[in-house]
């Protein structure tokens, strides 16, 4: 039997009704030589019969079934392991394609050899509107061009990309098997060994929101799982990545990521102490890298957490389809503000991102022409760092007739200052 030149693996479990929308935009591909693995992941919404009946109707459906629920990232490596495709495709269920998907994807990638393709990922929301988000292929393009390596640059975004099989199988690249954040041990181990990769970014791969998702479980053992992807990607990083260029970035991204979802999470009193001990694991997982002193060095926020054993993230969390509100940064920027009045040594290193925060509060809040509350809120942040960093966040955050008052002060002070010194003034 000739194999497929793609197989997408499809794992199951409650997809609810987008599992039609989902196999209609796969048999409906122009390119037909395709195989689709459906993993059956014990659930309970009656997805799987959809598949079954659809099976039935088309020859080029294979479904797999799980023993008892193991996850998607576990359910993607079963598929892997009977795929015949020439290329690997990975849909989550409830998600779909164009119709052009996988034949543009797969033209490009036998054209120039290359081990993975990426399309475009268009984030829609449950009502099935178009959200606008940054767009990753150009940030890849530009780090590229700059010479920072693939694995820095594609670390989200896996379903969106097709991956030559041969090459996941020389170089045993599975999926991890937490049930989250597997999907990002995947892309580093595959982004890590690719040596050809490219775009073709006339294939869109449509992300949809459903509140009942795995993105939107916050429950507490989502902690623990979290922290099992995240020591899945440090064993591959200790073992096999130590003299890269840019894992000290990284990593730093990566715990970043997760102390915003810890921030996120932490608000719901049962997840209080959940939070605390993920913290510490987290902790644990970075003294790990025989790096860490440069690690630190480069990262305020990692460097506060290993000496400190304390969560400071960069910015909210918030999932692909909301945007970030000026309002959702003022907890943040109390957060980091209490921590440097408790830590007077820790000021100066954290200056920079300090700044950023104040910066992209007041941005916020100027663009959503919101009330006086969050610029009051900010304030008095503001007002409790000494006064060189106070005027520095004003000069910086605050409006031209602001920037001018103070501009104005400075002036007078140093011209006090002159005078004194001449003994021209008191």
């Amino acid at each position: 039997m000739m194999s497929p030149k793609v197989s997408v693996i499809v794992p199951v479990w409650n997809p609810g009704p987008g599992i039609s929308r989902c196999i209609g935009s796969m048999r409906n591909q122009t390119l037909d030589d395709i195989e689709m693995i459906f993993v059956d992941d014990c659930g309970t919404d009656g997805s799987m019969d959809v598949v079954r009946t659809a099976a039935m109707e088309d020859q080029r459906i294979v479904i797999l079934e799980n023993p008892e629920n193991l996850g998607p990232g576990i359910s993607r490596n079963n598929g892997i392991d009977v795929a015949r495709g020439e290329y690997l495709a990975f849909f989550d269920a409830d998600d779909y394609v164009n119709p052009f998907f996988l034949e543009r994807l797969y033209t490009k990638a036998v054209a120039d050899k290359l081990d993975i393709v990426k399309g475009k990922i268009v984030y829609e929301k449950e009502d099935g509107s178009i959200v606008k988000r940054f767009e990753l292929n150009d940030m890849i393009r530009k780090g590229l061009k700059s010479g920072e390596p693939l694995f820095y640059l594609f670390s989200f975004q896996h379903q969106s990309a097709i991956y030559r099989c041969g090459f996941l199988l020389k170089h045993d690249i599975y999926y991890g098997t937490s049930r989250r954040g597997q999907d990002d041990t995947f892309l580093l181990k595959a982004c890590h060994k690719a040596e050809r990769f490219d775009f073709e970014e006339t294939a869109e791969y449509h992300f949809c929101e459903r509140n009942n998702s795995l993105m939107h479980d916050m429950r507490p053992h989502t902690f623990e799982r979290r922290l099992h992807a995240f020591q899945e990607k440090m064993d591959y990083i200790v073992g096999s990545m130590t003299s890269e260029k840019c894992l000290s970035q990284y990593i730093a991204g990566m715990v970043n990521f997760d102390l915003m979802l810890c921030s996120y999470y932490k608000q719901m009193p049962e997840c209080r102490d959940p939070a605390e001990d993920f913290v510490n694991g987290l902790r644990n997982q970075v003294l790990r890298f025989p790096q860490l002193e440069k690690l630190k060095r480069e990262s305020f926020v990692v460097r506060v957490l290993c000496d400190y054993g304390a969560d400071l993230a960069l910015r909210p969390f918030k999932l692909p389809w909301e945007s970030r509100k000026a309002e959702d940064y003022v907890e943040t920027v109390k957060e980091w503000v209490d921590f440097v009045i408790e830590h007077p040594d820790c000021m100066n290193d954290a200056e920079t991102d300090l700044y950023r925060l104040f910066r992209e509060a007041f941005m916020l809040r100027k663009k959503e022409n919101h009330s006086d509350g969050i610029k009051r809120s900010l304030i008095t942040q503001a007002k409790r760092l000494p006064f060189h960093q106070r005027i520095r966040i004003f000069v910086d955050c605050q409006p031209f007739a602001f920037n001018v008052k103070m501009k104005i002060r400075r002036i007078k002070r140093g011209m006090s200052t002159f005078l004194k010194k001449r003994g021209l003034s008191k």
